[in-house]
């Protein structure tokens, strides 16, 4: 119950901490001892931003909701010592901008900020069609799982890539049981998931 109030009390901070202003600088983040500014250029209606912890906990979420250049002050120091982000949800991509919280100070890292790209997956005609675009070649797993009425998951196929940028396949699912499938990737350390019924 103390752990659940302090983050509750963290979390009070954090989102009492925030206030919009305007600013016309490009993509930026500015550091001070107690709070930061953060800036965003060509933002869109619809795309989100969020703060993560280190364990990918979302601390912080927000839709924006109109398009162009987003500005907003943030109080960070509130939030215990740790490593943390902000991930700038694109559609398909994600920009991580990662920083730490030490002692009351506020530390980005411009080096380690990556975009990752999300994979795409639709189905059509009992077909698959899979892409991911894997800027860093990290391994990328997919499995494809068929779902019983009783909830019971058989993995039907899996399949591992690595040391490659641009994934594309497709999957033929002709001749299979009718009934409920399952995709899911993983990549990025994150999990991608995705249902369908034939």
């Amino acid at each position: 119950m103390k752990k659940v109030l302090v983050f509750s009390i963290y979390m009070l901070a954090l989102t009492t901490g925030i206030s919009s202003f305007a600013n016309t600088s490009s993509d930026n983040i500015k550091g001070k001892k107690l709070e930061i500014v953060l800036t965003l250029d060509n933002v869109k209606e619809g795309q989100e931003l969020s703060i993560k912890d280190d364990y990918g906990i979302v601390l912080y979420n927000t839709t924006f909701e109109t398009s162009g250049i987003y500005n907003n002050k943030f109080d960070l120091t509130a939030l215990p010592d740790g490593d943390y982000s902000f991930e700038h949800e694109k559609g398909f991509e994600v920009k991580i901008m990662p920083f730490k919280v030490a002692l009351g100070e506020v530390t980005f890292n411009k080096q380690a900020e990556k975009s990752i790209f999300k994979p795409v997956i639709k189905f059509n005609e009992n077909k698959i069609y899979i892409s991911k675009l894997d800027l860093n070649q990290e391994k990328v797993e997919v499995k494809i799982y068929y779902t019983t009425n009783n909830a019971n998951s058989d993995l039907i196929h899996s399949e591992t890539f690595s040391n490659t940028t641009d994934i594309n396949r497709i999957y033929s699912l002709a001749g299979k049981r009718s009934g409920s499938y399952k995709v899911i990737i993983n990549a990025d350390g994150r999990n991608y998931v995705e249902q369908f019924k034939i």
